[in-house]
């Protein structure tokens, strides 16, 4: 089911039964992942296309993620100034257990460049210090205390995530 709520910044690919809370899609095999396992084994594909081009990809994709052979996706709505990228991004949500398996089916829908990110790599960059939250208080013009306050706020959002590694891994929206 693609989920195209307007007041976020993303579009969302998720599983009929996860838009209703009632399956998790950070799982492997049908478990559901702990923090631990999470950090560990959770990732994503990342390819960049025009807006025009990942709405078409979305469309392919829905498919495999009601078969929950995908978990899930997202993918920009509009480009993202702060990073300087020229496109729009689509991430691929997957185990990296089944990366290859995810991989073909991104390569028979057309996706050739891509790179894998595990989610670990993604938290690291946005904690403070790292090259995506530095990046973008630096972009937004921040006044020193705006900017500590962004970091603390990082640092209390991932903190408040990961207190328990054997926790089920639920996310902040959930």
């Amino acid at each position: 089911m693609i989920l195209d709520r307007p007041g976020s910044h993303f579009i969302f690919i998720f599983h009929k039964d996860h838009v209703n809370r009632n399956y998790n899609y950070i799982n492997y095999e049908g478990k559901s992942l702990t923090n631990k396992e999470y950090l560990e084994h959770w990732g994503k594909w990342v390819f960049l296309g025009s807006k025009e081009e990942l709405n078409e990809i979305a469309k392919k994709i829905d498919p495999f993620v009601e078969k929950k052979i995908i978990p899930a996706a997202k993918y920009d709505r509009e480009l993202i100034p702060e990073f300087e990228l020229g496109e729009c991004v689509m991430c691929i949500f997957c185990d990296v257990r089944q990366r290859d398996e995810v991989w073909e089916v991104l390569a028979s829908l057309g996706v050739k460049d891509k790179m894998w990110v595990f989610e670990k790599e993604t938290m690291e960059n946005w904690q403070p210090g790292g090259h995506l939250l530095e990046t973008w208080i630096k972009s937004r013009d921040m006044s020193p205390e705006e900017a500590e306050q962004t970091r603390k706020n990082a640092r209390d959002t991932f903190n408040a995530m990961f207190q328990d590694e054997n926790a089920i891994f639920r996310g902040i929206d959930q």
